[in-house]
C-alpha cells in the first residue's frame, strides 16, 4: 500500500504515492487511534544522488474523547511529511530522526514514518470546547449540561501540615 519500488524510482527519478488509508485496515493495528474517515496519504518520493528523499501531506480525522466531560471530539490532522533515506551502512549518531536508512531490497516500505507522523500529530488529550466544565467528581454529572448539589469540601489531611505553614506565615 505505502511501497516505493526502488528500481523504478532509480529510472524515473520520481514516483507518486496517493493512497487512502481505510479506517478498518490492518494499518491502525496497535495505534490506540479511532480513524473516523480515511486517512489521505499524498506522497512523492525523488531520487537525490544515492539518497531518497519523500516528502507529502498526511490528512485524516480521529474520534477522541474530551478530557474533561468524556463527550466525544472530532480532531483533524493535515500535516506535512518529509523524510530522508540515506543509503549506506551507517547512520551517523547527529543526524535527525527524519533521516532513516534506505533499504537494501528494491522496496522502500513507507507506512512505518506515516505512522510515526498520525501518532505525533494526533493530540493525546482534547478538550470539547476551551471553556469545558467537565465532570462532578461524586456524581458524575455534566456540568456543561446541569449542576448538581454535590459538595467538594472535603479536605484531605494529609495536607494538613502544609496549611499549618501557611496559616502561621
Amino acid at each position: 500500500m505505502l511501497h516505493v519500488d526502488l528500481n523504478r524510482l532509480a529510472r524515473e527519478g520520481r514516483a507518486r504515492l496517493d493512497v487512502d488509508i481505510p479506517t478498518d485496515a490492518a494499518f491502525w493495528e496497535g495505534l490506540d487511534l479511532t480513524p473516523r474517515s480515511p486517512l489521505e496519504v499524498r506522497l512523492e518520493a525523488q531520487q537525490a544522488g544515492p539518497d531518497v528523499v519523500v516528502r507529502g501531506t498526511v490528512r485524516g480525522e480521529f474520534a477522541q474523547e474530551c478530557r474533561r466531560c468524556l463527550e466525544p471530539v472530532t480532531v483533524e490532522i493535515d500535516e506535512d511529511l518529509s523524510r530522508l533515506f540515506r543509503a549506506g551502512d551507517e547512520l551517523e549518531s547527529e543526524e535527525s530522526e527524519d533521516v532513516l536508512p534506505l533499504p537494501r531490497d528494491a522496496d522502500l516500505d513507507l507506512s512505518g514514518p506515516v505512522r510515526e507522523q498520525v501518532m505525533v500529530a494526533v493530540p493525546r488529550y482534547v478538550y470539547c470546547r476551551a471553556e469545558c466544565r467537565g465532570l462532578c467528581p461524586q456524581c458524575g454529572t455534566n456540568w456543561n449540561e446541569s449542576e448538581c448539589d454535590c459538595t467538594t469540601d472535603e479536605t484531605d489531611e494529609r495536607w494538613a501540615p502544609l496549611r499549618q505553614l501557611q496559616s502561621d506565615g
